[in-house]
């Protein structure tokens, strides 16, 4: 679902904080123009730092989404093997905020209570599978724990289940076995299929006999064809 103040951002002509923000962005007038110059953007330090800036730094919701989404399409393009240790460090630091943003903060929308921002946590959910950095993993799964923003917790389950992220099995289960939400129960079982854990048989045959619509139902069933029951060798588990 696309929320009313994202739609309204993108018909804005001028954006006045461009220029308080001056993170080399020049002569650009609307979001369109800020993506294609982000995309622009080479893969070296200079790049990845402004990117991280213009995440962390600016105030506008929709700059931060744009600065993360290219900083995970540089990721995804190898930038880790082209930027310094400093950089990435950086990089992961700016994420993981994005991973945050606005859950400190509560707004009203009709008659709901929720945290601002949540475009940008998913962002960061997305650009954090990208990265596939397993000392990302706990942040993300204190997110898909505890973000009040289902559409989050989706991101974050799909973005484990890329990433074949063990660690996580037993709080995916714990969300499918709670959430009343059928989208994100499919997604958590594609995530779970995607890890192929033995852990998660129990959980998954639940699924397939429980109140789940036929769909996930059948997801789940896809799932645990996945399943991996042969041991692995010790130096990998650990």
């Amino acid at each position: 679902m696309i929320r009313f103040y994202r739609v309204l951002g993108l018909f804005v002509c001028s954006l006045v904080f461009f220029g308080a923000v001056g993170y080399g962005v020049h002569n650009v007038e609307t979001y369109k123009d800020l993506e294609q110059y982000f995309k622009n953007l080479p893969i070296n330090d200079s790049s990845v730092e402004e990117l991280c800036n213009a995440a962390m730094n600016s105030d506008d919701e929709y700059v931060k989404v744009l600065a993360i989404r290219r900083l995970g399409d540089m990721f995804e393009k190898g930038a880790k093997g082209v930027i310094s240790e400093k950089t990435y460090k950086k990089a992961i630091d700016a994420l993981l905020a994005g991973l945050e943003e606005g859950t400190d903060r509560v707004v009203r929308v009709g008659s709901r209570q929720v945290n601002p921002f949540w475009e940008v946590r998913g962002e960061a959910a997305n650009a954090l599978a990208k990265v596939n950095d397993p000392k990302t993993v706990p942040a993300m799964i204190k997110a898909l724990r505890y973000d009040t923003d289902p559409i989050v917790q989706r991101n974050v389950a799909l973005a484990l289940g890329k990433m074949k992220a063990k660690q996580a099995v037993p709080a995916l289960i714990d969300v499918l076995e709670t959430t009343p939400d059928q989208g994100l129960a499919a997604d958590i079982v594609r995530a779970l299929g995607e890890i192929g854990d033995k852990r998660a048989f129990g959980a998954l045959i639940k699924v397939v006999r429980g109140n789940f619509m036929p769909k996930v139902k059948e997801m789940a069933q896809e799932a645990l064809e996945k399943i991996q029951w042969a041991e692995e060798p010790e130096e990998v588990i650990r």
